[in-house]
């Protein structure tokens, strides 16, 4: 099979908006079939089912794979994308809810969607997690967010040796700083808004934000059958961040 003739099967979760939307579109440009699955309504694509779910809810992950089952028969792409990130603070102040909630959504749900979509996936099937390069990295007073994702990139290894039995592959996307509605949003409400940018642009060799769209490029080619050889992988998608562990004298 040719990427030209593949009309897969997807499901993209955190869909509504950054870098999930990009995914999203993407998959639905190139033909696919797309469930967009988020906790805010998503605008309609081509071929696509909107969903608003919570993906730490077992329920709204059992209406996802129900609505799979029921249009699609069968899934090819599983994207996990939703993340929270609002638990910010070190291990002596970070809210215990927070640290909670970080977990549910950037680790818990991932494997737990996972495990429920897996029986519907034909061999040839992929799994692309969206994990962080503050999951190979840590990153000051942010440990919930970056354990979570630490944890999501041994769970693309883990799931990459337990599910290659079964012939589907597993890998994630590990971006830097992302031109997203939030981080944009971020930066318009600090109190220097055109220092702020310039401080997340200096920690990439690149000196400069990724657009959705490029880590969307990074994800397609991970589920394609070009990459049918690829499995277990945690791809920097970052601009040459972690290339080094300093970048313009910060650590990142």
């Amino acid at each position: 099979m040719t990427t030209t003739d593949w009309t897969p099967r997807v499901l993209v979760t955190g869909a509504a908006q950054g870098i999930g939307r990009a995914v999203a579109e993407l998959f639905s440009e190139r033909g696919a079939r797309v469930l967009l699955l988020d906790l805010n309504e998503s605008a309609p694509l081509t071929n696509s089912i909107a969903m608003r779910g919570d993906v730490s809810s077992a329920e709204d992950r059992a209406r996802a794979v129900q609505i799979i089952q029921n249009e699609w028969q069968g899934l090819d792409v599983l994207v996990n994308n939703a993340a929270y990130q609002g638990a910010t603070g070190s291990l002596l102040d970070v809210d215990e809810a927070g640290w909670q909630r970080a977990l549910d959504v950037n680790l818990s749900a991932p494997m737990l969607l996972s495990r429920a979509c897996v029986p519907m996936m034909p061999p040839g099937s992929a799994v692309v997690h969206i994990a962080s390069v503050q999951g190979l990295f840590a990153e000051q007073s942010n440990v919930a967010y970056t354990a979570s994702k630490a944890g999501l990139v041994n769970l693309t290894r883990s799931m990459a040796l337990d599910l290659a039995p079964r012939g589907l592959r597993v890998n994630a996307v590990a971006p830097g700083a992302v031109a997203t509605e939030d981080l944009l949003r971020s930066v318009q409400q600090s109190e220097n808004p055109i220092q702020t940018r310039a401080d997340y642009e200096d920690l990439h060799a690149l000196r400069r934000l990724a657009q959705p769209r490029e880590i969307a490029e990074a994800v397609y080619f991970l589920a394609v059958p070009a990459s049918s050889f690829i499995t277990g992988v945690t791809l920097p998608v970052d601009g040459g961040m972690t290339a080094s562990f300093m970048m313009a004298g910060r650590p990142v």
